[in-house]
């Protein structure tokens, strides 16, 4: 019964084809794997975190003190890495808008606002990228150092 309502019969003339279900089941696959990717990643992640609990009580009944468990992590840097990511994207950004209004001239104009939409979110981000790394580096000046 499902095969019938999942079939798929052309009939031109007097000619009756039967395609079947194939083009319903290979329509399908692209959904099919996406769930199947999330699913895999949801129950990675969630078997990673099981796994630092075991860890965190085998410590805890060991005596070691949890902060030999996971070190910490050393943000000294993060401001080159905020400045250089706005930076990239401001670069995208700026180059976007040129290409959209070069191609604004020739034939290609039906969807000028799309694009000059695309280039303003990059643009966007990369301001705010770039006003994030000069705060995280003022940040960090006044940090004490930790000689």
């Amino acid at each position: 019964m499902f095969s019938q309502i999942m079939g798929l019969t052309v009939v031109n003339g007097n000619e009756t084809i039967d395609i079947g279900a194939w083009p319903f089941i290979i329509g399908s696959l692209p959904f099919i794997v996406g769930i199947v990717a999330i699913l895999t990643v949801f129950w990675y992640f969630l078997g990673r975190k099981r796994f630092e609990h075991q860890q965190i009580l085998a410590a805890i009944e060991k005596g070691t003190p949890l902060s030999e468990l996971r070190p910490l992590k050393n943000a000294g840097a993060d401001w080159i890495r905020s400045l250089t990511a706005g930076v990239a994207f401001l670069m995208i950004g700026i180059g976007a808008a040129t290409i959209v209004l070069i191609l604004k001239k020739s034939q290609f104009n039906e969807r000028i606002g799309l694009g000059i939409f695309c280039a303003l979110v990059f643009f966007a981000i990369g301001v705010s990228q770039f006003i994030r790394g000069i705060l995280q580096r003022k940040y960090d000046k006044n940090l004490p150092s930790k000689d």
